[in-house]
């Protein structure tokens, strides 16, 4: 998940999205506990550890997922609710293969990272939380990227998250090559955006550019 706080399983260090693989049902309108199982088995198959996750203190625990909670209550605009409750659901991506993560303590995210290196992305620090959304995954997944930030910016401004965001670009800019196969390591700049609705702008132009690139390839 793209959330801050520390976790009880190594997999946290891995790709970051919106509740785990709840990101790509909600991208895609899956509401449903079959589609669910057969996201988390595209996760597996792309090489990264499906999860979903809770936290210590909610109840029932897998509530502590923030994202899914806005979900479910059905205040993500133009996305449908699950048709599954937070247990089901951790239960489903359980049988399914995935973890569920136990996340600890309170919220205390200063800043929201927006990750467009492919193939790259920041590890939780309990000292310094962070929100991170790797958005560059939705175009491994092939997500709607307009609807994806949107929902990202909807999920952090409803659970008064931080308002300053830092936007994180190849350096130097990406190539077609970088856009659709693994980057080689190098370096990154982040960029200073206030105020979300001025970010979700300069992703969507920057992530649809960048599918256009990959599509020239």
């Amino acid at each position: 998940c793209v959330d801050g706080r520390p976790s009880n399983h190594p997999g946290m260090n891995g790709p970051k999205t919106l509740g785990g693989v709840y990101a790509i049902a909600t991208n895609r309108g899956v509401t449903d506990i079959c589609g669910l199982k057969e996201i988390v088995e595209e996760v597996k198959q792309s090489g990264h550890v499906p999860s979903v996750h809770g936290d210590d203190h909610a109840h029932p625990a897998p509530m502590g997922c923030g994202f899914f909670k806005l979900w479910s209550q059905g205040k993500l605009e133009g996305i449908k609710p699950p048709d599954f409750d937070s247990e089901q659901g951790q239960a489903a991506v359980l049988e399914a293969g995935g973890v569920y993560e136990k996340l600890s303590g309170a919220h205390k995210e200063k800043v929201v990272y927006i990750n467009l290196v492919p193939g790259t992305t920041i590890a939780p620090d309990r000292n310094n939380q962070a929100f991170v959304v790797d958005a560059w995954i939705a175009g491994k997944f092939n997500l709607d990227v307009p609807k994806y930030l949107i929902a990202a910016a909807s999920t952090v401004e409803q659970l008064k998250g931080p308002l300053k965001a830092k936007l994180i670009v190849s350096s130097p800019a990406l190539t077609p090559e970088d856009v659709v196969g693994a980057p080689e390591v190098r370096g990154s700049k982040a960029d200073i955006v206030s105020g979300l609705i001025g970010l979700i702008c300069i992703l969507i132009v920057r992530c649809m550019h960048e599918s256009f690139l990959a599509r020239m390839v």
